[in-house]
């Protein structure tokens, strides 16, 4: 089966979109995690580092996993 231009475009752009829609819900996602850190109450500046760190550490497990799919795929 042979896929024209125009079809290929099509399919490309609906790829993009839905792209474009799962970036935007990780991207929220992340936003709500460090709006809870944000509003917490900390007894001390290495309270929040500390919580910022556990963060910053999901997210780097988060892209580990990812890199890895990609390369494997």
């Amino acid at each position: 089966m042979e896929i024209d231009s125009r079809m290929a475009r099509e399919l490309a752009r609906k790829f993009e979109m839905e792209s474009n829609k799962r970036e935007i819900e990780i991207t929220e996602n992340w936003k709500k995690d460090l709006e809870v850190v944000y509003r917490k109450k900390y007894e001390s500046l290495g309270a929040l580092q500390v919580e910022l760190k556990n963060l910053m550490e999901r997210m780097n497990n988060r892209i580990r996993a990812l890199t890895a799919i990609v390369k494997e795929g």
